[in-house]
């Protein structure tokens, strides 16, 4: 969402489909809140840099940082969650999510 972030992943992303093709891609985006964002153009990159991401990943999660926030407050009881909370929440979603890709059974 941000603004070389979203530009610089694009682009590695579009390399890595070049040189492994026949390989799945997965992508996990979060996407920006406009009560939650530090910048104004979060959205703006957002969409932009979507189209590319598409066009070169297999399946693509879209991850929204308001309910990742909400979900931190309300149902773990963090009353201010920081970041730490928010990406630790995240990369239990992604461990979840491809636990069969990495783990025989």
């Amino acid at each position: 969402g941000g603004g070389t972030g979203s530009g610089f992943g694009s682009l590695l992303l579009e390399r890595l489909s070049v040189d492994y093709g026949k390989k799945s891609k997965l992508d996990f985006c979060v996407y920006p809140s406009p009560e939650l964002s530090s910048a104004v153009v979060e959205p703006y990159n957002s969409v932009l840099s979507t189209h590319s991401l598409l066009e070169h990943t297999d399946v693509a999660f879209m991850l929204d940082n308001e309910a990742i926030y909400d979900i931190c407050r309300r149902s773990l009881d963090i009353p201010r969650p920081s970041y730490r909370n928010l990406n630790r929440l995240i990369a239990q979603v992604i461990s979840s999510l491809t636990a069969s890709l990495r783990f025989d059974g």
